[in-house]
């Protein structure tokens, strides 16, 4: 939704002091109580969809790789799971209705959920879902499905030798951007050199969380699945989301749409060894949900449609084909395939079968 009064706030705070980091403004755009993330914009009928909307095949086979996880730890009771940045608790239910299936890791494991959007929160909790805003508590496992590249990032810019920071000023017809000299929070973030004629997403808050995790895992690990680059490789342009169409408008009508960019995967693994965890990846998503059956869901869901075609039950037969066929979306590297994990253990944890990636291929 398109917030004048957000607008006018931001108008104002720039007009006291100058213009403003574009952290800062996407920080205002996106999680205001008028912000972009005060009402749920995930869905088929909102502004875009995640691997869990699209189909439950993600998060049954996250499940198998929580049962893993188990296993690997040796069982610890209680077994605790963290999602941070739930939305409306979609990727949590299919998680919990797959685990429902294995008894002994059902009574074992606690699901638990982090939520800053005030309507998430209302919907996880609708849902039952234990629900807090920050990450507090000693967990096992901790999930983030596309949250670090919704945290907000500076963006810095070589020019002339060195790295300037865009920032965002109110123009009279609109908030445009500007050129000043980089903050030293956004200096901070950055973990190696600007290239010639780049421009980067820096994000302390992604460093932030990922010290947090480290903190938090009692042993255990983190799965983070995210659009990514690692170093070499272009960081992409920062764009929008609205109404399922891609934008690099990201500036007009703070509050109608979201703000997003590729997340320097090659700085969160640098901060997670150095805070001590083990690391593996990023690998793509088609690789590590591959790597966790999806070949056997998959055989799965067409053994159930050949079944239906027999017993002439064309109604269940065309459902379960439509399910594989979003299904595929997960592991089609030009839609959500393309997605990066990036797997963080405790010291001396070792690869859970999602960070091992497609054995059957090699990778």
């Amino acid at each position: 939704m398109s917030s004048h009064a957000l607008e006018a706030r931001l108008r104002e705070r720039i007009r006291a002091q100058g213009p403003i980091t574009f952290a800062a403004f996407m920080e205002a755009a996106l999680y205001d109580p008028e912000g972009f993330y005060a009402d749920l914009p995930i869905g088929a009928d909102r502004d875009f969809v995640t691997s869990p909307h699209v189909s439950p095949a993600f998060g049954s086979l996250l499940a198998r790789q929580l049962a893993q996880c188990w296993e690997l730890l040796g069982r610890p009771s209680p077994f605790r799971v963290v999602e941070l940045g739930a939305g409306d608790g979609t990727l949590a239910r299919q998680v919990l209705a797959e685990a429902a299936t294995a008894p002994p890791l059902a009574e074992e494991m606690t699901y638990a959920a982090v939520e800053r959007s005030p309507a998430a929160r209302k919907a996880l909790a609708e849902a039952r879902i234990p629900v807090g805003e920050s990450l507090e508590d000693t967990a096992h496992v901790v999930l983030a499905n596309e949250l670090l590249d919704n945290l907000p990032f500076h963006r810095l810019r070589w020019r002339d030798g060195g790295a300037v920071e865009v920032l965002v000023d109110a123009g009279p017809d609109g908030f445009v951007e500007v050129e000043g000299p980089a903050t030293p929070e956004a200096l901070g973030a950055l973990d190696r050199e600007l290239d010639p004629g780049e421009e980067r997403p820096v994000s302390p808050a992604a460093l932030e969380l990922v010290d947090r995790i480290a903190e938090t895992l009692a042993p255990g690990y983190g799965f983070l699945f995210d659009y990514g680059f690692s170093e070499g490789e272009p960081p992409g342009e920062v764009h929008a989301y609205r109404g399922h169409r891609v934008s690099g408008d990201v500036l007009s009508e703070p509050g109608s749409r979201d703000i997003t960019a590729a997340v320097d995967l090659g700085a969160i693994g640098s901060r997670a060894r150095r805070a001590g965890l083990e690391v593996w990846g990023p690998i793509p998503q088609r690789a590590a949900l591959l790597g966790l059956g999806m070949r056997l869901w998959l055989q799965g869901v067409r053994r159930r449609t050949e079944d239906a075609e027999a017993r002439g039950d064309h109604d269940e037969s065309r459902r379960l084909f439509e399910a594989r066929s979003r299904a595929s979306i997960l592991i089609d590297e030009a839609k959500l395939g393309g997605l990066r994990l990036l797997v963080l253990g405790s010291e001396g944890l070792p690869a859970p079968a999602a960070a091992l990636g497609d054995r059957e291929a090699g990778c």
